[in-house]
């Protein structure tokens, strides 16, 4: 009976040893910067002298969220803007340009947990992102009550734009543009680290993902991944994201059933040359959930390219027009 004793406290302790190790030991470091997300940064750098200024509204806690505002043409709708990791508004001033350019008022969000919105790396729980969005809408109706609503993201910001579409409040929104979205780590869509911008801690987020199928969300707030970013990068950046702000801002684990559910007009462009993603797979992967999304493939254009090229924001803006057309009226 002692041995049996023994032997039923090891089942239950050495699970319970292994889940700690995991969380505890397991940790992102930050990856050395790419000369490609360098290069974007700086030409970034040089418009947050003259970018519009940041404004707040307030989400359902209390928390000042900030965005900077490009006020466009009557009828022309509503573009709210997602940056990617790391990012913050000024990283969206290209699109935002171009998209009000093309008559569209602009909304460039800093996400919470990003620039001046909150903490950096970090959110309270999951579904937080989607509340702050629902909280955005709010108002956004209000203001703009005759408008039609396109949400537009970038890169792991596109991942997000799409989980939106897919989710309770897609239809809030009338269409869908995301730009080189972050899909999966799948293999058959993105390289390893994602080109190695990105550092996550796969066993800390494996333990923390069981953790969460049990509904135990208590060490959520654990560093899960760190990004490349430059040390002489401009503005508030998040170098590390805990482990629910990186699920929160991802698609589903089950990406393809997540696209299949998006019924509102969308798009995904993503560049030829795109350091962290497979372009060349992105429109068989992505009409095979979902045959109603429009994909691009830009030639010549890297990861960062669609936020700051020229010709790419052209085609970017000319899309957003489209997809404007193609939506359901008011």
């Amino acid at each position: 009976m002692r041995i049996l004793r023994i032997a039923l406290l090891a089942t239950l302790v050495l699970p319970i040893a292994g889940f700690g190790a995991m969380l505890a030991l397991s940790r992102p470091k930050p990856p050395p910067a790419m000369p490609a997300m360098e290069a974007a940064g700086r030409t970034i750098g040089g418009w947050i002298q003259g970018l519009p200024r940041e404004q707040t509204f307030t989400a359902r806690d209390g928390q000042a969220l900030a965005y900077r505002f490009y006020p466009g043409a009557s009828g022309a709708g509503v573009a709210v803007l997602v940056h990617g990791s790391t990012g913050f508004s000024a990283s969206m001033d290209g699109v935002a340009r171009s998209l009000n350019g093309q008559g569209f008022t602009i909304y460039s969000l800093d996400l919470r947990g990003h620039g001046e919105s909150g903490p950096l790396g970090d959110i309270g729980y999951r579904g937080q992102l989607e509340d702050d969005m629902a909280d955005l809408l709010k108002i956004i109706e209000e203001r703009h009550p005759k408008e039609k609503r396109m949400l537009v993201g970038h890169s792991l910001g596109g991942a997000f734009a799409l989980r939106i579409g897919a989710g309770p409040i897609g239809e809030r929104f009338h269409a869908y543009l995301a730009t080189s979205p972050f899909l999966s780590v799948d293999p058959t869509v993105s390289r390893p680290g994602s080109g190695g911008w990105a550092d996550a801690a796969v066993p800390r987020i494996i333990a923390l993902s069981v953790l969460n199928s049990m509904g135990i969300s208590a060490f959520d707030g654990l560093a899960a991944v760190a990004y490349a970013v430059p040390d002489d990068a401009r503005g508030k950046r998040a170098r590390i994201y805990s482990h629910r702000l990186l699920a929160n801002m991802s698609l589903p684990r089950d990406w393809r059933a997540a696209l299949g559910q998006i019924r509102r007009p969308a798009a995904v462009l993503i560049g030829a040359e795109d350091e962290m993603f497979l372009a060349s797979a992105y429109s068989a992967a992505v009409k095979a959930a979902n045959p109603a999304i429009e994909v691009t493939v830009l030639p010549g254009t890297d990861h960062m390219g669609s936020t700051v090229q020229p010709e790419a924001l052209g085609r970017l803006a000319e899309t957003a027009v489209r997809l404007r057309e193609a939506a359901p009226a008011r």
